[in-house]
């Protein structure tokens, strides 16, 4: 007994070296079951966010207005840029969405263009747009008298005189605010009822002048009161040779709207407007064959139809 006593010792000794080998070479290692487990407050990895473009209205054609909806975006300062056809459009937030305005071009091709979103982290969405042709009518008009009537000296002063107050509406156009200066939806420029006497994007000829009218006309008697359709600073109040009295109102980030043919301005330059606050009184002063309002949109520099900007920015 007393020799096979440490035989047995032995023996069992090598038995738990060979079947329990990793306890054997390292007796703290924890058992392969524990060894393997997660940590149970591990974070999972959170998926993209999808972002997504889309065009309000869906269709659009020369001379209109459209919103660019940019879904799944929490703020403007999320994003790196927008462009449109390449060139680059401010973004803002409006009532919990992200997004820009684009005014397109009376004399844009038809055609697809892109709209191109960067995002602060670097990835890129692009959409195609079309723009669709707009049908534009030709009407004979006289020049009114109190511009010189129907002669060929009158004609020379109205091609000249245009040029020059297109130069003074670009550089009124470039003191747009870099900020959203607007609340909420836009209101229209007259209170009651209102009646179109004009539409925009038809052609005007007067003798051998060609004129786009980029603006809609309101039946005003003279006198009726003017008011400002959203917030914003005044960028001009003057006289136009052609356009007559005028109230520019700045909106900020590219949106301006112009109160025109008026009889009398009741703000002046650099001043803040409330919404519906008195800006002018409608008159027959400039290019007018009768007392009216001429209410032009401009968006980026672009005329577009007011009537379609109200559709898209005004009350629902």
């Amino acid at each position: 007994m007393k020799i096979l006593l440490p035989f047995t010792l032995l023996m069992l000794l090598l038995v738990a070296y060979f079947v329990f080998p990793e306890q054997g070479k390292n007796p703290d290692a924890e058992p392969e079951s524990f060894a393997r487990q997660e940590e149970p407050n591990a974070p999972s990895p959170q998926p993209e966010a999808a972002v997504s473009l889309s065009l309000l209205p869906a269709a659009v054609i020369q001379g209109e207005p459209a919103r660019i909806a940019i879904q799944g975006v929490g703020s403007p300062s999320d994003i790196e840029s927008l462009t449109f056809d390449g060139k680059q459009l401010p973004v803002f937030a409006d009532a919990h969405t992200v997004g820009a305005l684009v005014g397109i071009d009376f004399h844009k091709k038809p055609g697809s263009y892109p709209i191109v979103l960067t995002l602060k982290n670097g990835r890129t969405i692009e959409e195609k747009f079309d723009i669709g042709e707009r049908l534009v009518a030709t009407e004979k008009f006289d020049i009114p008298e109190q511009l010189g009537g129907n002669t060929s000296e009158a004609e020379h002063k109205l091609s000249s005189s245009l040029a020059e107050d297109t130069t003074l509406i670009q550089r009124v156009l470039a003191t747009t605010a870099s900020e959203k200066l607007w609340e909420g939806p836009f209101r229209l420029p007259l209170d009651g009822a209102l009646t179109i006497t004009d539409v925009y994007g038809y052609k005007r000829q007067t003798g051998s002048v060609s004129l786009s009218h980029q603006g809609t006309d309101f039946r005003a008697s003279e006198g009726t009161p003017v008011y400002a359709m959203n917030q914003g600073r005044v960028a001009f109040s003057g006289t136009f040779r052609n356009y007559g009295e005028t109230v520019i109102i700045d909106h900020g980030l590219g949106l301006m709207t112009f109160y025109m043919h008026l009889s009398k301005r009741e703000k002046e330059k650099g001043e803040s407007v409330e919404k519906g606050d008195l800006i002018a009184k409608s008159g027959n002063t400039g290019y007018s064959l009768g007392p009216h309002l001429h209410l032009s949109v401009r968006i980026n520099g672009f005329s577009i139809d007011p009537m379609k900007f109200l559709e898209l920015m005004g009350p629902k």
